[in-house]
């Protein structure tokens, strides 16, 4: 064989060489790629399970087709709940010399977080909102008598009704957004493991679109309250409420209806799909959403979930990561 026909085919089995050697990396890469992104799906694919939830009050736990509000289709899990699975108040009080529930005042008086009593009554008075009669009682409304007079303001406390049926949409397998899906005021943030709504910071009396400005809704020591409509829902997560009372120095109420957690608990899931804990120490690990990626006891591989504050008012998540579905509440 030629001199110059030898070198030729040695260049050629050269770049040969270098090419399968790019192709089976290729491959490696692609084929780790693959099992990487099945391991997650499936992971996420069982994020929520039925037997996370309250047997009393889940009427229907089913996945369905549905629509995310990104425009995607995929998989959910349709829950249906029984409505008020949980004891509430006290919410208003009768006059201006009792203790009542909780409230947030947004007014320029003495304006936070705060116990609805006499402090928070007679700021309301200061900045011209009349809310206590001549004879010392607190106007209160609970949406079903109809006597309400435009020129008072009122104490908001709704009635409930446990006939009601709630239904929640959650993604099956978790989509990341391309950015924070920031909570807004009364803006639903997910559903607890008994069924009751959580959402995000309540009304005040000052809050933009409100028909009448002036009016203060209640919540119980527990951080919750009845809806117009007659559900109870969540403003906090109330498994770490005393911590965030005691870091908001109330001591006149305590959350005695619901047990507080004394290491780390599942307590809901929001609308993207991804859990919700409650931790007896939160963790200095959280990012913007209060989120974090972890081992516990219900997802020992590890689960990207958010978790309550302790010292928040209120202390459910501020924004959300994930994409929630289409039409993902409703009440029946």
């Amino acid at each position: 064989m030629k001199k110059g026909a030898l070198k030729t085919i040695m260049s050629l089995l050269f770049l040969f060489g270098i090419l399968l050697v790019g192709l089976l990396a290729c491959s490696s890469d692609d084929t780790t790629d693959i099992e990487t992104d099945v391991e997650i799906a499936e992971v996420a694919d069982t994020t929520i399970q039925e037997s996370f939830f309250n047997s009393t009050s889940l009427i229907s736990y089913t996945k369905v087709d549905c629509t995310l509000e990104d425009g995607t289709t995929g998989d959910c899990y349709e829950l249906v709940f029984s409505s008020n699975p949980v004891e509430d108040g006290p919410y208003c009080p009768e006059t201006i010399d009792d203790i009542g529930g909780l409230g947030i005042y947004d007014g320029n008086t003495n304006p936070g977080f705060q116990v609805l009593k006499a402090d928070l009554f007679n700021a309301m008075e200061a900045d011209g909102y009349d809310i206590v009669d001549d004879n010392g009682n607190i106007n209160t409304d609970d949406f079903n008598s109809g006597m309400v007079d435009s020129d008072l303001s009122y104490c908001l406390q709704a009635a409930p009704d446990n006939n009601l049926q709630l239904s929640f949409l959650i993604p099956a397998t978790p989509k990341l957004a391309s950015s924070n899906n920031d909570i807004d005021t009364i803006e639903l943030v997910g559903v607890s493991v008994d069924g009751v709504p959580i959402n995000g910071n309540p009304p005040s009396v000052a809050n933009p679109g409100r028909e009448i400005a002036g009016n203060i809704p209640s919540l119980d020591p527990c951080g919750g309250h009845n809806d117009p409509a007659g559900y109870y829902h969540w403003h906090f997560v109330a498994e770490t409420m005393n911590q965030v009372l005691a870091a908001n120095d109330i001591t006149d109420v305590e959350c005695t209806l619901i047990e507080q957690v004394v290491d780390t608990k599942l307590i809901g899931f929001a609308k993207d799909g991804f859990p919700i804990y409650a931790y007896n120490t939160e963790p200095d690990d959280l990012d913007d959403c209060g989120g974090r990626t972890s081992v516990t006891t219900d997802y020992p591989d590890g689960v990207y979930h958010y978790v309550a504050s302790n010292t928040d008012a209120p202390n459910v998540p501020k924004c959300l990561k994930g994409v929630a579905a289409n039409n993902n509440f409703n009440v029946q």
